[in-house]
């Protein structure tokens, strides 16, 4: 039995949509939990990147964070004191490569 996700995930352009966004969530999370470890609100994270908290509420809700500059995610990475590392794959490569950075990065 499927489920509605996983026949919506059989189209290939919801899927790639699907992939594209879960990115971003994926670092939304990160800087959640930094945000967590610091016991950091919105507030403290904008005077940190000198912005406002609207400004990073819109960033950190509803997968807003797929809208946000470079530049924006890497200062608000610094803020947290974390570096933000950016780097190309190929499509061919990137379900080989990825995971195994994942796995590395989780590990350290």
């Amino acid at each position: 039995m499927k489920g509605t996700l996983n026949r919506k995930l059989e189209d290939p352009a919801y899927r790639a949509e699907f992939e594209h966004r879960r990115r971003f969530l994926d670092l939304e999370i990160q800087i959640l939990l930094a945000m967590e470890d610091k016991k950091w609100t919105y507030e403290d994270l904008a005077k940190a990147v000198g912005t406002t908290r609207q400004n990073i509420w819109r960033d950190l809700k509803n997968g807003g964070l797929h809208k946000a500059s470079l530049d924006r995610v890497d200062r608000i990475a610094g803020a947290l004191g974390l570096c933000v590392h950016h780097f190309l794959v190929s499509h061919k490569n990137e379900k080989k490569i990825l995971p195994k950075l994942q796995k590395l990065l989780k590990a350290a």
